[in-house]
């Protein structure tokens, strides 16, 4: 395996089992996470997605993780309608959480956050709030902006991205972003450029990106469960990297994540490579650890065994 390859894939996919389209029952969930933490695999998978409401349900499970192999989390705060509910979820999310840290001590480790906020314009004495009281516990801290994919979309989420680059520069503190990309319903996918609108205002902003739904495939195809093409997850991260090595403009961004042609998308013992564009391994890595994070997926199988059907896991001659 490429160098590349690994510093590309390390860590990439979120196990989210509890939530659709796989909707799995939190035993089956928690187990096949174990698993897939324990196998050839382990280094592609990063932590497992839960509610914070859900949290106390690991509890019968958590003989199955240790000091030596704790179970990682990356927890869902509570979704709320407008500023005050928002603040006050947090705190009562915040509580639970240090609440289950207390009780498993090191066979647990909660170090991310992704809070969904209200669909509205930010202001100030919000972020603030989500900045000093998730950095008090040491979580690394993604706000979902979910708003309708209509023609208020763009304006709405470069104010909010605004707002949160302001509040990074003057609290000291990293506020990232998470983007949902799919969902159960072709209503549901953000347009190729909507999406490269969010890694250029990212990128031009300094702020770390995350992913959630539908990065089922690496690459870009129609699917018939959802009557729509789906975005593939190498389209994507290729195209979060390259523009932050490029800085691309969002049309330059968007032809990556159009592109359906697998042989557009290589990995080398140098770093990896789009058509003509470039860049290192030592980049893959920088931009991977403070731009383009993960993703969230209700699969782990499905991503990977696809991977191995590119021969992308795999040295190509």
């Amino acid at each position: 395996m490429y160098p590349s390859v690994r510093l590309f894939m390390e860590k990439l996919i979120d196990y989210a089992g509890l939530f659709p389209p796989a909707g799995l029952p939190i035993e089956a969930a928690i187990r096949n996470y174990q698993a897939y933490s324990h196998d050839q695999d382990s280094w592609m998978i990063g932590k497992f997605i839960i509610p914070v409401s859900r949290l106390q349900e690991l509890v019968p499970y958590m003989q199955l993780f240790s000091r030596d192999h704790p179970l990682m989390l990356s927890v869902i705060g509570d979704r709320s309608s407008e500023a005050d509910a928002c603040m006050q979820l947090l705190a009562e999310n915040l509580e639970r959480i240090q609440a289950f840290r207390d009780q498993y001590q090191d066979e647990v480790q909660i170090d991310v956050l992704d809070l969904p906020l209200p669909p509205i314009r930010l202001q100030a004495h919000l972020l603030d709030a989500i900045g000093k009281g998730t950095s008090k516990l040491g979580l690394r801290t993604f706000c979902e902006l979910t708003y309708a994919l209509n023609a208020e979309w763009e304006s709405r989420m470069l104010a909010n991205l605004d707002e949160v680059a302001a509040y990074n520069e003057t609290s000291g503190l990293r506020l990232g972003i998470k983007l949902r990309t799919g969902g159960m319903t072709a209503e549901a996918f953000p347009t190729s450029n909507q999406i490269s609108l969010v890694l250029a205002g990212c990128k031009d902003r300094g702020l770390s990106l995350k992913f959630t739904a539908g990065l089922h495939h690496p690459f870009r195809m129609y699917r018939n469960e959802v009557k729509t093409k789906m975005h593939g997850f190498l389209n994507v991260f290729f195209a979060g990297l390259l523009a932050n090595s490029h800085k691309l403009e969002i049309q330059q961004i968007a032809e990556i994540i159009e592109d359906e042609i697998p042989d557009s998308f290589k990995f080398s013992s140098d770093g990896l490579q789009w058509r003509h564009l470039s860049m290192t391994s030592s980049d893959i890595q920088a931009y991977r650890n403070e731009g383009v994070c993960s993703y969230g997926s209700c699969s782990f199988d499905e991503p990977r065994d696809e991977m191995r059907e590119f021969q992308l896991l795999e040295q190509r001659s």
